[in-house]
């Protein structure tokens, strides 16, 4: 094991551990560092969550098109689904089961994160992916082992995003159904690939829903 993959940096932010109520892995895209997730947290405004944010050594989780061939981004495929791991471990030794936490990610962080979620039985409270979507060809099906029912997620993304073929957030979106999810699929016009105003403002009624939830 690599020690990119053993030891990956995890910045924390957000509400005091005491009070927060949500945990929420935040993992940025290509080219972005763990001050654009900061920016997107101000955006979505959840006063009552704890980030906790691995940080890509190099700018990105993977080298390739995100449906190349899945040895294609190969190992550094492995080192990011490693990352997920270990910070899903500090989250817990943080004291928030996965029922208290959500899986927020954009662009590569999104896809890696969906992977991790097609590959893993484990539900989580809620996921938000942006711009993303699990890796390997099109036309190439995730799959179901494990349920998410009635678990709020939202897929975002712009209806000709040049990076995210639409195809593969609609199989992902198929995906997280087929596990009973209840998936919102916000397609925004245009083709900046960004985080748009009505996708932040979903991420922010999903992490109200499952503060709710917590609390209930």
């Amino acid at each position: 094991m690599t020690e990119r993959a053993s030891r990956p940096v995890i910045e924390r932010w957000g509400a005091p551990l005491n009070l927060a109520t949500t945990a929420v892995l935040a993992m940025h895209g290509r080219g972005q560092d763990v001050a654009d997730m900061r920016a997107l947290a101000a955006r979505i405004g959840e006063p009552r969550a704890a980030y906790f944010a691995p940080v890509a050594p190099e700018g990105g989780w993977f080298p390739n098109p995100l449906t190349d061939p899945i040895d294609a981004n190969q190992p550094e495929l492995d080192a990011a689904l490693q990352a997920v791991e270990a910070t899903l471990t500090q989250i817990t030794w943080s004291g928030f089961a996965p029922a208290r936490t959500v899986l927020l990610g954009f662009c590569q962080g999104a896809s890696v994160l969906a992977h991790h979620i097609a590959s893993s039985r484990m539900p989580f409270a809620g996921a938000v992916l942006l711009a993303g979507g699990y890796l390997g060809p099109v036309g190439t099906r995730a799959p179901i082992e494990g349920r998410w029912d009635g678990r709020p997620v939202v897929l975002g993304v712009a209806q000709d995003d040049p990076e995210v073929p639409m195809e593969r957030v609609e199989e992902t979106a198929d995906a997280l159904w087929r596990r009973g999810a209840d998936v919102e699929l916000v397609i925004s016009p245009g083709a900046d690939h960004l985080v748009f105003a009505e996708q932040a403002a979903a991420a922010a009624r999903l992490l109200a829903r499952v503060r709710a939830d917590v609390a209930a």
